[in-house]
């Protein structure tokens, strides 16, 4: 796929990863609460983001598995 294709967004992002919040309900149920983007740059702290930021980041850069 051609870098120049992908949409700026973190699940294209070299940098996003996908989180869960789980809310535990019992010893031994639990169900999730939330879903969430986070950027993981080496030069910045991990932290939650939006499409919209992506849309505008400098370190944003094509995944390697897109663009192999």
């Amino acid at each position: 796929m051609n870098p120049r294709t992908l949409r700026r967004v973190p699940w294209t992002c070299e940098w996003g990863r996908f989180g869960v919040a789980v809310e535990q309900l019992t010893p031994t149920e639990s169900r999730v609460d939330d879903v969430f983007w986070a950027c993981h740059h080496p030069s910045a702290e991990i932290r939650s983001v939006s499409k919209r930021e992506c849309e505008t980041c400098p370190e944003w850069m094509a995944a390697t598995r897109l663009t192999e």
